[in-house]
């Protein structure tokens, strides 16, 4: 049994009262005419709100409390129906550190007869108790037992999201009260994480917990609520909710998420006003939270018996999990990079058999450091690379239907111009400033891409962009490492993504849809980590993930066999990141070999969880390039084409079937066509008339108010 003040008083009368007005004395309410106004009742409720009138634990141990209901407006709701009643304890252990332990709860109707305990005031106010006396409630199995001493927590669960009688559906809410039995201020508490931080990936907590995103929500968008239910002593076969969270966290399948690699992406490391409690993890009290992550290899050398605490014993918890985190923050800081010229120059190029007009381009990037002040010296770049696309306006341009022997796309079918600057001849040209020169040719090897911007015919007034990515290597302090050295820390800087035209630096040309911000609300620092050098999602990912990108995901590649729908498992970005997310690619959902399985955490319907205000235009979307696809890994598999604001649509609701397919061929758009009337120039697509009509009925004021934007 765990070494907890045992109950040192016998239990009087401890009722401790929060009584707070109601506007009702249980009375029927007044017609008004002796000049009290009478109680408004609700009708409907977008939200409801609870609060505790009464609470406490009387001589008897019966667990009881009052609260008072009502909607957003403050308009009192009646007829609730039942309610879950939970009570926990909150005790300090031996060895430090607190430990929420559970004393089960109680389901209540309100349904009047025999036993019911729950009573509808009939005045927006109702009454509950727990039929166990928890003088009676034997926890001697869980190691623990009631204490008078300690603070107290009752939560009431408003079960409403089946429906509450004139109201109907409503979000469930369970929140809390904590008091002390003595009437004294609660001093003791167990505030680590924050529900904004959980928000912040989530957006609602309730849709962590589910497969399906259209099941009812089980729990409050509230982590108290979470600490409440899985607390010790409930549930434990699956643990408490630390344990739980660590768990989830860091399965294998998040590795691309923050919360699996910083644990200050859930964490603080210092109390703050809100959050008193918010470094107690540092101190390795909680050894069962530490074995959710550390298992595996880690157990079997502590023995199964480990012990209560880790951190002060054998471990500093801040030297692991902190100091690295802060290493590489000072890492990604400590040098920026901006692009202050791009020249291009055009010449002509040679390449399976096709002329090419191509661009050689000159860059000249002034670097700084943290603080702000140019560099007198090249840092040591693990890696500097300039990745180079053309022709904004529709999503950029590549070489598309460059097959090699035995059906793989060529090198320069996957990516845009990818060149390593760090490789290169530099130049210093002023006050941290360095000039390189991308040549214009193109590499005959096919399965190269590091040279060569193709500029196709009639595009030479289109804009291109440049996006410079890098990393650099570090050590524990902070300090930047020779790119070779052994056992360094590589962490990457921002990357920065340029527009440019034929004569110079050009205003932003392709839209913004998403923002990093949004992005590095789960992923972090605005790093998806398939790719460890690329942190702009709001513009680079698109450079290389663009319509033209005909080749399949790595799975499908290795097998060298076409996905089912060739369309929704697009590489493009737009259909990319839809499908990704909502878990509908087909390389996520195969029983053996599937690279990403995974559930995105929040409500997929919530799309402003990543767009940015007016981003959803399918009017631009449609000026995009065509989807190139093409449905066999051959040699002389035929190349077809899917209008984009088709594919766009198709990579979320490709659940309507044939029936929504045809629906958007009715209306202009193209699902797999052949090249026929394609303007192609050598092995790329400049150009495709597209009649698609989308934006005619799904204006963006329609697109905003339907996607929640």
């Amino acid at each position: 049994m765990m070494n907890l003040k045992q109950l040192k008083a016998p239990l009087a009368v401890f009722m401790a009262f929060g009584i707070a007005a109601c506007g009702s004395d249980g009375k029927d309410g007044s017609d008004g005419s002796d000049g009290v106004t009478p109680p408004v009742f609700a009708t409907t409720a977008e939200t409801l709100n609870l609060e505790y009138l009464t609470y406490g634990i009387d001589e008897q141990g019966v667990r009881a409390a009052t609260f008072r209901l009502t909607n957003e407006k403050d308009q009192l709701v009646k007829g609730l129906g039942s309610v879950r009643f939970l009570h926990s304890q909150l005790a300090t252990l031996e060895k430090g550190g607190t430990q929420r332990q559970g004393f089960g709860y109680v389901t209540c109707s309100a349904n009047n007869e025999a036993g019911a305990c729950l009573t509808d005031n009939e005045d927006g106010t109702y009454t509950v108790f727990n039929p166990t006396s928890i003088l009676d409630l034997d926890t001697s199995a869980k190691g623990y037992e009631f204490d008078s001493e300690v603070p107290q927590r009752f939560m009431v669960r408003v079960q409403s999201y089946g429906g509450l009688p004139v109201i109907g559906s409503v979000q469930d809410i369970m929140p809390e009260i904590d008091f002390m039995l003595s009437g004294e201020a609660v001093t003791t508490t167990r505030k680590i994480v924050s529900t904004d931080s959980c928000l912040a990936c989530h957006t609602d907590i309730s849709y962590a917990r589910y497969d399906s995103y259209d099941r009812s929500p089980h729990y409050a968008n509230d982590l108290n609520a979470c600490a409440s239910c899985h607390a010790t002593g409930e549930k434990d076969g699956k643990g408490t909710i630390n344990e739980r969270a660590h768990r989830w966290h860091f399965d294998s399948y998040l590795t691309n998420v923050e919360s699996t690699k910083n644990c200050l992406s859930c964490h603080e490391s210092e109390n703050t006003a809100e959050l008193p409690n918010a470094s107690d993890w540092l101190a390795g009290n909680d050894a069962k939270a530490c074995a959710t992550c550390h298992s595996g290899d880690y157990a079997p050398s502590h023995g199964i018996d480990m012990p209560m605490t880790c951190g002060g014993v054998c471990h500093d918890v801040a030297e692991i999990h902190v100091a690295p985190v802060e290493a590489l923050a000072t890492a990604r800081d400590m040098f920026s990079i901006e692009v202050i010229s791009v020249e291009a120059t055009p010449v002509t190029s040679t390449r399976g058999g096709h002329d090419y007009n191509t661009a050689e381009i000159a860059l000249v990037l002034e670097i700084r450091d943290s603080a702000g002040t140019p560099v007198t010296e090249m840092p040591d770049f693990k890696a500097l690379r300039a990745t180079l696309a053309w022709d904004a306006s529709t999503n950029y341009k590549m070489l598309t239907m460059e097959t090699l022997v035995g059906g793989k796309l060529g090198r320069m079918a996957d990516h845009s111009v990818n060149a390593k600057l760090n490789e290169m001849e530099v130049v210093p040209v002023g006050a941290g400033q360095y000039a390189f020169v991308i040549s214009g040719a193109l590499n005959p090897d096919p399965t190269k891409n590091d040279t060569g911007l193709i500029i196709p015919t009639g595009t030479e007034i289109a804009k291109g962009a440049v996006s410079i990515e890098s990393t650099i290597m570090i050590n524990k302090a902070g300090e930047l490492q020779p790119s070779g050295t052994d056992g360094a820390i590589q962490n990457r800087l921002r990357s920065v993504t340029s527009f440019f035209d034929m004569q110079g630096l050009a205003d932003t040309q392709r839209r913004q849809v998403v923002s990093n911000e949004l992005c590095a609300a789960c992923h972090g620092d605005m790093a998806y980590g398939m790719h460890s050098r690329r942190n702009d999602l709001e513009q680079q990912c698109s450079t290389c993930h663009n319509p033209n990108i005909a080749i399949w995901d790595k799975t499908f590649n290795a097998a060298k066999t076409a996905p089912d729908d060739t369309v929704l498992n697009h590489l493009g970005w737009s259909v990319y990141v839809h499908a990704l997310h909502a878990g509908d690619r087909e390389e996520q959902n195969l029983a053996d070999g599937a690279i990403r399985d995974w559930k995105y955490p929040a409500n997929i319907k919530d799309c402003a969880a990543c767009h940015v205000s007016g981003s959803v235009k399918l009017d631009d979307i449609q000026k995009s390039g065509m989807f190139v696809t093409r449905d066999a890994y051959s040699e002389d598999a035929e190349f077809t084409l899917t209008s984009p604001a088709a594919a766009t649509c198709w990579s979320c609701h490709s659940g309507g079937g044939e029936p929504l397919k045809s629906h958007m061929i009715s209306n202009g758009a193209l699902f797999n066509a052949p090249l026929d009337g394609a303007d192609i120039e050598g092995d790329i697509v400049v150009q495709q008339n597209n009649l698609e009509s989308c934006s005619v009925c799904h204006s963006e004021a329609k697109l905003a108010e339907s996607h929640k934007l």
